[in-house]
């Protein structure tokens, strides 16, 4: 964003001297104007609303030094350099006592004027970083726990006029408190061409808070999805997951909408397509849903008992709003599943420890699960593993717990996938939507050997069974197998059952 300058001065002849001394671009400058009187000044002052006005003192009508008294009994914030070919001290006492930035005393050069520019070039940019602190400040107390009357008369003068826009992201790895100032550039790099302020309010939850600052000319919510979409595209290396657009308000007290929905985009990201996502994409889901009743949870524990699982999954769907078309929200999910739960261990008269602080802990672990997932259907298998688990509590049937049934998807994920030479554990993580190193605990603790041994266990074992049928030579076995060629497959053969695959071949 270029700083606007305006030039006064009741001389031609020295704004067109002005106007060429220097290159203004270089300095991200672009004179906005130029003013012959102070009363002209005064006016083009308040149409322009420059950052840096050159103000002659000796003019017609009223004099520079009336005009920056006006300027600041207005609050301008435009900051002013006094032009003078007198070096009276008056003059000087005078402008200090103004808060003037700069004294110049014609004639001066370019390289005096470049040095007074940047001088005030420098006190600009110190108070827009201090304000902008402030704002985010602010903002975050605002959606945190709410602000005073006089704390939003405090900050009026800098919030008034503009339109708000909460966006949440989420990033592979979380911004650092030391590249906080290195984000906001990025930002700033994208959306300053619009006159779009960011404001980075850090890390909450697993997830980043960004407030857009707009002019009451809003910018379309399309352009600022296509602004983040390109920012993705052109900038792998901060690997990005997601980013939740919410709808625009128009009020500062409305701050909190804004941010509400943005988080109804980020809970609903896995019913909608791409990676960025507004508020508008998420309208046409359903909003009707009502929390399970006693009907509906006694026929979920009969769907049960008569081991009519496909029914159960269905029930668990409709429940906890996860088909395709419903609006689907975490605060929702916890208090369903808190109904379901208290009405499954009423109907057993469920003796077992059941105290609030494990519920509290499940409903937490619950919501951080579903946070990451990508599909309504990863969403379904794990409220359905929370609520298989209760059933399993309460009728004292042996179904499985959470860790049990992943290492279930894990072994059949292997059975299918064995043949792939390329096959990784990255591989299924990310197939089963889990952390890598949190499936490669929970096989190693259920099952007592790490993943990698037991893939290599199924593909030996199928190679037994292929050398047994007798219609296969090694490297034709090694190939189905999924080994990258027969000798290395005849020396993992050999370590795992004592002899060689011909050895094998010709003893079987």
């Amino acid at each position: 964003m270029k700083y606007q300058v305006l030039l006064v001065d009741d001389e031609q002849i020295y704004l067109q001297y002005l106007q060429g001394v220097m290159d203004w671009e270089a300095y991200q400058c672009q004179i906005c104007g130029c003013a012959m009187n102070g009363e002209e000044a005064v006016r083009m002052v308040e149409e322009k609303q420059p950052d840096i006005v050159f103000m002659d003192i000796n003019m017609s009508h009223m004099n520079g030094l009336d005009v920056c008294e006006i300027l600041r009994e207005r609050k301008s914030s435009a900051k002013i350099i006094i032009m003078t070919a007198y070096n009276e001290f008056s003059f000087a006492h005078r402008a200090i006592k103004l808060n003037v930035v700069d004294y110049l005393l014609k004639p001066f050069d370019e390289t005096e004027l470049s040095k007074t520019l940047q001088k005030c070039i420098g006190e600009i940019q110190r108070e827009r970083e201090y304000k902008k602190g402030q704002k985010e400040i602010f903002f975050k107390k605002l959606l945190e726990s709410g602000v005073s009357g006089e704390e939003l008369k405090q900050m009026e003068e800098m919030i008034a006029g503009h339109s708000y826009l909460a966006v949440l992201f989420g990033k592979k790895q979380e911004v650092p408190f030391h590249g906080r100032e290195a984000f906001r550039e990025l930002l700033r790099g994208y959306f300053a061409e619009v006159s779009v302020e960011s404001y980075f309010l850090g890390n909450q939850k697993g997830y980043g808070i960004i407030i857009h600052g707009m002019m009451q000319e809003q910018v379309p919510q399309k352009m600022i999805k296509r602004i983040y979409q390109r920012l993705i595209r052109e900038h792998p290396e901060e690997e990005f997951q997601w980013v939740a657009i919410g709808s625009v308000v128009d009020d500062i007290e409305k701050l909190p909408e804004t941010y509400q929905s943005a988080r109804a985009v980020q809970e609903n990201r896995a019913k909608v397509e791409g990676a960025v996502n507004s508020f508008e994409d998420i309208r046409k889901l359903n909003r009707e849903i009502a929390l399970p009743n006693t009907s509906d949870i006694t026929l979920l524990i009969r769907a049960f008992e008569r081991k009519d699982y496909n029914e159960v999954d269905q029930m668990i769907e409709k429940m906890f709003a996860l088909s395709r078309n419903q609006m689907f929200s975490f605060q929702y999910v916890i208090n369903s599943y808190y109904a379901l739960v208290t009405g499954i261990y009423g109907y057993y008269q469920y003796k077992g420890e059941n105290n609030l602080e494990d519920m509290q802990k499940t409903q937490v672990n619950l919501i951080t699960e579903l946070g990451l997932c990508s599909t309504a259907q990863q969403m379904l298998e794990i409220v359905r593993n929370y609520v298989y688990e209760v059933f399993s509590d309460c009728m004292h049937v042996r179904i499985g717990t959470k860790k049990e049934m992943l290492v279930t998807r894990i072994e059949a994920y292997l059975q299918q996938h064995y043949r792939e030479q390329s096959l990784s554990v990255n591989q299924i993580a990310d197939h089963l939507f889990f952390e890598n190193s949190y499936i490669r605990r929970v096989f190693k603790m259920q099952t007592g050997k790490t993943i990698i041994q037991r893939l290599e266990e199924i593909r030996l074992e199928k190679a037994r069974e292929l050398l047994l049928e007798g219609s296969y030579k090694n490297n034709e076995i090694a190939e189905q197998t999924g080994y990258c060629d027969q000798y290395y497959f005849s020396k993992r053969f050999k370590l795992f059952f004592g002899c060689s695959p011909t050895e094998y071949q010709r003893r079987e």
